[in-house]
């Protein structure tokens, strides 16, 4: 059931994300394109850096969604831990991963879980290499409990990392939130609670959880040029900053 607040029709995350499955790959999402360019950036090599090791590496990808990244890490030769909290968007990912070679079939595990409820996420501790968690944040009630779950399942060793990613602050003050049309023709969206999150904020509950920044980077729309290669919906954005992205790792005195 939507409510409406602010003139905007709310419903829980699950609502909107199971609503949203069927075009969230397709609906030319900005800060998708922006997050996928990060994800190169800086994600990747460090993934990539697996074949390096002989020990199987375990990643947690919180908030998997369709499974945009998922087949990034399988193909990198992670194992993966994919959570979400909507069984329509994971069925999505299962698809998709479907599609490719048989060994990475076998190398995912998928579980159905709510960051902001009770229940302790189902994952041992210190049992995975890596967390990553793209345009999830902004759903996430306490950031504190997030951050313990991520300090939580972590290895405590000094290769342990965690990637995030959300929407700029700018994105939300100027009344932009996680949301897709659901009437071509009047424009009316459907919108999944999200929350404000400052980059302050973020930085100091990863820090209280001892997750210590490694690397900040902000994304935005450049210039005309770079709107019109993004698609017709970052025109609005030109000379903003609206995807932000945290590499984190563990302090030193708490390997």
């Amino acid at each position: 059931m939507a409510l409406t607040y602010n003139n905007k029709n709310v419903v829980s995350t699950v609502e909107c994300y199971d609503a949203w499955s069927n075009t969230y790959d397709s609906d030319g999402n900005v800060l998708q394109l922006l997050d996928d360019i990060v994800f190169e950036e800086i994600a990747q090599p460090r993934l990539n850096s697996i074949h390096n090791s002989n020990m199987r590496q375990i990643c947690c990808e919180l908030g998997c969604g369709t499974g945009r990244n998922t087949v990034k890490l399988l193909n990198a030769g992670w194992f993966v831990i994919a959570v979400d909290v909507s069984t329509c968007m994971m069925q999505k990912a299962q698809v998709r991963v479907a599609q490719l070679e048989e060994q990475h079939k076998s190398s995912v595990d998928w579980i159905i879980h709510d960051l902001n409820g009770d229940n302790e996420l189902s994952i041992n501790d210190s049992s995975v290499d890596t967390v990553i968690s793209t345009l999830v944040l902004e759903h996430i009630t306490s950031l504190e409990q997030f951050f313990k779950t991520i300090y939580r399942i972590l290895k405590k060793n000094n290769d342990s990392w965690a990637f995030i990613t959300t929407l700029h602050p700018n994105m939300y003050q100027a009344g932009s939130q996680a949301s897709f049309v659901i009437d071509n023709v009047t424009g009316d969206k459907l919108y999944g609670i999200s929350f404000d999150h400052s980059i302050q904020h973020i930085i100091e509950a990863a820090n209280k959880t001892s997750l210590m920044l490694i690397k900040y980077f902000e994304k935005g729309v450049d210039n005309e040029e770079h709107a019109r290669n993004l698609g017709p919906r970052a025109k609005k954005w030109i000379g903003r900053n609206i995807h932000a992205s945290f590499l984190f790792k563990l302090r030193k005195n708490e390997i």
